[in-house]
């Protein structure tokens, strides 16, 4: 029973690690979508004057990171049933087994509408809107400076 105990507290460490990193990788890559947006909306804004392409693609960018931020948070479920597995005493009876995220995601996967729900719910996170609304404030702002 020790030996089945250890290996099974060994893989959920190993898969703890694995997300941890991917979770990490995650938020480093939602950042750099934020940069590029930055830059895109700059370099509209120096190249031309088309300024609802430069509303387009921060709309598009905002939706593109909701969809990888909503992708992270399956991340952080996983890691929060894991993290509670492990801090478990060893010897008790777990009720997850390691290297699932796929099939508990599957299990819990919701309908198309339920999807769209989570990615709205995504954009909609301080840490995801502020961002793109100031980049829209901004945009208007020059504008109506510059039509006026």
């Amino acid at each position: 029973m020790q030996a089945v105990c250890c290996h099974v507290d060994s893989a959920l460490r190993q898969e703890w690690s694995v997300l941890q990193n991917q979770y990490d990788h995650y938020e480093t890559f939602a950042a750099i979508i934020k940069l590029v947006c930055i830059a895109l909306v700059v370099s509209i804004f120096c190249f031309s004057d088309a300024h609802l392409l430069s509303i387009a693609v921060v709309l598009l960018l905002w939706l593109q990171e909701a969809m990888w931020k909503t992708f992270q948070g399956r991340i952080e479920a996983r890691l929060l049933v894991v993290e509670t597995l492990l801090s478990q005493p060893s010897g008790t009876e777990q009720s997850d087994t390691a290297m699932q995220f796929n099939r508990n995601w599957l299990a819990q996967r919701p309908s198309v509408v339920g999807l769209l729900i989570e990615y709205a719910k995504s954009a909609l996170r301080p840490t995801v809107a502020l961002h793109y609304i100031l980049l829209l404030l901004v945009i208007l702002t020059a504008c109506f400076t510059l039509s006026g």
